[in-house]
């Protein structure tokens, strides 16, 4: 990790702080001058469902900024990992000297244990940065052995990561008693997927650790644009894995009482459902094509696929997409409606275990597609 210090400036980007005059007309001002000259940023995180709802005090624990010049190199950076960022008055005051500057914003990289690391993952080794173009942010890739198609395995959330740029010019204009408040919009580059799986011809009957699930998507790295970076090779592709797997009861089948009859808890049957949840990086329409959800049976099914047979292989990203358009439609196209839905849930009926129905639901959304449609 190359962030080590909190909230430290370097030389090149300070132009002074202090305590007295009363006066902020002259350049030259010292230590005892109560003039300063930069920008205090607010963050927002307003890029999401819920139009014009600022969710970045609830959501982002630690923010990290690094700043370039506007040729995109490398000049300083400076976070903060305190409570202070929950409040909704917070802002940073970052000194600067007049000039432009490119800062680029991530929230979640420096707390506790972070999902994302950047320039950092363990089966590539570690660079240092110079450049913007130098960024690089990556769950953990497999240490081990990276030749080898081995697994990106979240067991637990460990928080999201949150992306933002802006460009901002310090003129003479900006010396000032206190700093000029500047807003840099924020957006939320993780997802939880969950997958139910529900059996209609035995709903009392299904278990999660029947069925094996991933992900496919080349998406572990992205770049100082917020763009990916391909990890894939000819003898190497990452995989997504649940971080939470379990079985759950919905309800029971009531039979008795659809009948007239009195109904006894003896004769109640449970609807139970197997329940996974996945963590990954931003989801792209562009690698609709490739990004995948795999679900293979552990046990011969009552319908006599083998042990190891494909239940269910569809287009993810095009599956998700599906659900825009349902009370969607001030969003402009499907990258938008990926980048700002955070939250997925797939649920697949089975019929003796062969997929039969699908449903997906976002919000309050839900679409419904047989295993034909997509």
């Amino acid at each position: 990790m190359i962030l080590k210090s909190k909230n430290i400036l370097s030389s090149l980007l300070i132009a002074g702080a202090g305590l007295s005059l009363a006066s902020c007309d002259s350049l030259v001002f010292d230590e005892a001058d109560n003039c300063v000259q930069g920008v205090a940023i607010r963050f927002i995180y307003e890029y999401h469902m819920e139009r014009g709802a600022n969710a970045f005090p609830a959501n982002v624990d630690c923010i990290s900024l690094f700043i370039f010049d506007p040729q995109g190199n490398y000049l300083d950076h400076i976070y903060e990992t305190s409570d202070i960022i929950s409040n909704e008055n917070y802002r940073m005051n970052l000194p600067l000297k007049e000039g432009s500057y490119h800062i680029v914003a991530y929230g979640g990289l420096v707390c506790d244990n972070p999902s994302f690391n950047i320039n950092h993952d363990w089966a590539f080794g570690t660079k240092t940065i110079s450049h913007k173009d130098d960024i690089e942010v990556s769950l953990p890739l497999n240490e081990q052995n990276q030749s080898a198609s081995l697994l990106h395995d979240i067991e637990k959330r460990t928080g999201g990561l949150f992306y933002g740029t802006l460009d901002v010019t310090i003129t003479k204009e900006d010396v000032q008693h206190t700093y000029r408040e500047v807003t840099l919009p924020m957006m939320k580059d993780t997802n939880n997927i969950q997958v139910i799986l529900q059996e209609v011809a035995t709903p009392s009957e299904i278990d999660y650790n029947d069925y094996d699930f991933t992900i496919i998507d080349d998406n572990f790295k992205l770049d100082g644009y917020n763009n990916p970076i391909s990890t894939v090779t000819d003898d190497y592709q990452p995989v997504y894995r649940p971080y939470h797997s379990e079985n759950r009861i919905m309800g029971y089948t009531e039979y008795q009482n659809r009948q007239g009859a009195l109904n006894t808890e003896d004769e109640d049957k449970p609807v139970q459902v197997g329940c996974v949840e996945f963590s990954t990086s931003r989801l792209l329409d562009k690698n609709a094509g490739n990004a995948r959800l795999v679900i293979k049976a552990n046990t011969k099914t009552k319908a006599g696929d083998e042990e190891g047979s494909t239940i269910i292989d569809i287009p993810l990203i095009t599956y998700l997409e599906a659900v825009r358009g349902f009370g969607t439609t001030w969003i402009k196209d499907d990258q938008e409606f990926l980048d700002r839905q955070s939250n997925w849930t797939l649920m697949f009926f089975l019929q003796n275990g062969r997929w039969i129905q699908a449903r997906i639901s976002v919000n309050a959304w839900t679409v419904r597609l047989n295993n034909a449609e997509l």
